[in-house]
């Protein structure tokens, strides 16, 4: 997008040559007038098109003018008014006499100094606008009775964010732009700006709104974007922001995923172009309001979780995932009511046919393709004509964890030692009603001295097979990373219920709840 400035240049035939500074009739002189043109604006929300149509009125444009060549600026401030009009200073500034060429620069804010610095904080429009610079120029302009059009270009870059609130999110308050260098320098001449510098910094933009950097490549976190369930971060691959181009990202912040389309519009000339490329939407680094890791005094430090994979409190009783899957088979509704809303991806329910590591159209253990043993082997008993595609792995690859997977940093799924440390370094309590929650569990409490006051809550979630839920309120079984005594077909779990604790196995196809921990 251009924006224009117009300037009416008085004929100076009947002047003789003097200098900038000398006093001259100003009868014989013509005033400086400045006007813009209509901008053709292409965002629509309003806290994005700022600067875009038109100037808001009472903005400050810094304006320069001198003989060609000779780089003796004489400065005046002129202001924007109504309908494009621009109001000069008083006293009215004058074209230099003489008929020598001119140069004539003009950039906005006026503040603008030989560094300029983006703010931090670009909610209020004022601020915004602030860190909106832009130049125009025009040298060896002869002197004309006609306007002389000048074009804007900007000098940073412009990144919209339109987010919208997705599955397990209500709301979004508030956005911000991470790891932006936010100082360039400025040349007042020329319009030139330096390499981004200065320490990398968060710039809050409004929601759904906008914020303007510095030219610069950003690698790795792009945005965060706090909801009513935490807060999401937004990754990036060496992606490189040019100065007078206009990104967009349209987003959807899901409670266990961000998802994105990227559109990048020429900012300067209109048009767009779509650059899907180097942008990588990540699984997912978003942080549950509430999650604690506690500290059971594990002695290599591994901490657990406070909930649930998909909780959204203590007594929430999450979601339900496959041995190794990251994605839930279904969205649920409130935790502790039974009925799902519906099935994710196609899934009807939770079996062998649902489950991600199967041969294309099979739906028989005999057919699962990771996490297996050569020869048609399971736990030692051959099975006749069954092939499988063995890779001997018996523990969850990262890439397969869900508590990663979903909530990022260093969580991830007990292993069967921490588990069993658990168990041997705790007192573990039947809860009926846990604190009137209505919700029934395991209170695990510490017996290491210095932590006995720590304690996790394990719901009773039941579990999921087929398509219905089983044992909710009377079972909790949480999955291990493991599999089950080297079975391809089995994984390893804890059940809980108010007799006490067992370790069985089960199909991995069964939708079991994930207590997470982290070093």
């Amino acid at each position: 997008m251009k924006m224009k400035l117009l300037f009416a240049a008085a004929a100076m035939t009947l002047l003789t040559a003097c200098t900038q500074d000398e006093i001259v009739p100003t009868a014989n002189r013509v005033p400086v007038k400045l006007a813009y043109t209509t901008i053709d604006a292409i965002e629509t929300r309003a806290a994005q098109n700022l600067n875009e149509g038109t100037f808001a009125t009472d903005e400050a444009i810094k304006v320069r003018i001198s003989n060609t060549g000779l780089n003796t600026w004489t400065d005046y401030a002129f202001t924007t008014a109504a309908e494009g009009a621009m109001t000069a200073p008083d006293p009215a500034p004058y074209y230099p006499a003489g008929e020598q060429n001119i140069d004539i620069v003009a950039y906005y804010p006026a503040t603008a100094g030989t560094s300029f610095t983006v703010a931090t904080d670009q909610t209020a429009d004022a601020s915004y606008k602030a860190s909106d610079l832009m130049f125009a120029s025009k040298t060896n302009q002869a002197k004309q009775a006609e306007a002389v059009e000048l074009a804007f270009s900007h000098k940073m870059a412009k990144l919209c964010v339109n987010i919208t609130a997705g599955q397990g999110v209500t709301s979004i308050t508030g956005v911000s732009v991470l790891n932006v260098k936010p100082t360039v320098s400025f040349d007042q001449a020329t319009g030139t700006v330096g390499d981004a510098s200065g320490t990398a910094t968060r710039i809050a933009m409004s929601n759904n709104g906008a914020a303007l950097i510095p030219a610069q490549t950003i690698e790795g976190n792009l945005l965060s974007i706090v909801t009513d369930k935490g807060t999401a971060t937004y990754s990036v691959s060496s992606k490189t922001f040019e100065a007078g181009y206009l990104y967009t990202l349209n987003i959807t912040v899901n409670l266990r995923e961000v998802g994105t389309s990227t559109a990048i519009t020429n900012w300067n000339a209109g048009g767009t172009s779509t650059d899907d490329a180097d942008i990588n939407p990540v699984t997912t680094a978003m942080t549950t309001a509430g999650l604690e890791a506690v500290d059971m005094g594990h002695p290599g430090g591994v901490k657990w979780a406070n909930m649930n994979v998909g909780a959204t409190t203590v007594t929430d009783y999450g979601d339900y995932f496959a041995w190794g899957a990251t994605v839930p088979f279904y969205q649920q509704g409130h935790a502790q009511d039974n009925p799902c809303e519906y099935w994710i991806d196609g899934k009807t329910g939770y079996d062998w046919a649902s489950y991600p590591f199967m041969q294309s159209g099979q739906s028989s253990w005999e057919y699962i393709t990771k996490y297996t043993f050569a020869d048609g082997q399971i736990g030692g008993i051959w099975y006749s004509g069954v092939t499988f595609i063995g890779d001997n792995k018996t523990v969850l690859d990262i890439e397969d964890d869900a508590a990663r997977q979903n909530w990022g940093g260093g969580w991830r799924t007990p292993t069967d030692a921490e588990w069993t440390w658990l168990r041997d370094n705790c007192t573990w309590t039947w809860q009926t009603d846990y604190n009137s929650s209505g919700i029934n569990g395991m209170l695990v409490r510490s017996n290491i001295d210095g932590y006995t006051d720590n304690t996790i809550f394990l719901p009773a979630a039941g579990y999921r097979i087929d398509n219905g839920l089983t044992e909710a309120g009377s079972w909790g079984c949480y999955w291990f990373s493991s599999l089950y005594m080297s079975r391809s077909n089995f994984a390893n779990f804890v059940t809980l219920n108010s007799y006490g604790l067992s370790w069985p196995g089960a199909n991995r196809w069964r939708g079991h709840s994930i207590r997470p921990v982290m070093e």
